[in-house]
């Protein structure tokens, strides 16, 4: 007699269905065995029974030596199929270490998800940018930061009220090559000259055909003693108000 659970190896299948009608008679009253014996082993054996272990089954066998009864009488039963094996579907990890890193890197991934698009995304966010520090004045132009930092439409109104007219210009023009190197993180040295400062401007710069014109009418007026028209002034003036106030996002 042989009983077989939990068993969905094909070769042990095919034995339960040879040995079960033997069980099922006997139980029935039709078959009796009269002698047994211990199964004999063969090559196969010691294999079918690490089959057995692996799979958690559990078989128990009779070897009968004499039987009373047939065995053929009796009814057919086919076992269940093993549904642990569907063969469709995903099949989930087992427990280990793999599984364990599968589901970290899921924790993982939905929480980098939340802190960037959640209520918490901010934490994510760029950081705006810091306000672009004034570039510090050469001695000689008697410009402090507080000055350079101060509201554009007072400079320009004051420069305006300038009765010297070629000392206004300077003075237009200083502010505006500060302005220049500061947009450009252009560093001045403590001796520079109006001219020099130009020099190490970026020729590229949104501005800069205008600040060359304002610094040759700023030469001409201040070191080449060019007297200053009323219209050329006013004219040097609004292309130096476009150079400050675009510099601080007002309009001119």
């Amino acid at each position: 007699m042989i009983r077989l659970t939990g068993l969905p190896h094909a070769s042990f299948l095919v034995l339960a269905v040879i040995a079960m009608p033997a069980s099922l008679a006997a139980q029935d009253g039709r078959a009796r065995v009269i002698e047994s014996a211990d199964p004999p082993r063969g090559t196969l054996s010691s294999q079918a029974q690490r089959i057995v272990a692996t799979e958690g089954a559990r078989s128990d066998m009779t070897y009968a030596l004499r039987i009373t009864g047939d065995l053929a009488e009796g009814r057919d039963e086919v076992l269940p199929p093993d549904r642990r094996d569907s063969g469709g579907g995903m099949a989930l990890p087992r427990s280990g270490p793999i599984s364990t890193g599968i589901v970290i890197l899921v924790v993982l991934g939905l929480l980098l998800l939340w802190l960037r698009f959640g209520g918490a995304g901010m934490l994510m966010a760029r950081a705006p940018e810091a306000e672009r520090k004034p570039t510090a004045a050469p001695d000689a132009w008697n410009i402090s930061i507080e000055d350079q930092a101060g509201d554009p439409r007072s400079l320009i109104d004051q420069i305006a009220a300038m009765s010297d007219r070629s000392a206004a210009l300077v003075r237009l023009l200083r502010h505006c090559l500060l302005t220049a190197a500061s947009e450009t993180d252009t560093r001045l040295l403590r001796a520079d000259t109006e001219r020099i400062a130009y020099r190490r401007l970026p020729g590229t710069w949104r501005q800069a055909p205008a600040l060359a014109e304002i610094l040759r009418r700023a030469e001409l007026a201040h070191y080449g003693g060019q007297p200053v028209s009323e219209p050329g002034f006013a004219a040097t003036l609004e292309m130096g108000r476009a150079i400050l106030l675009e510099s601080r996002g007002h309009h001119a």
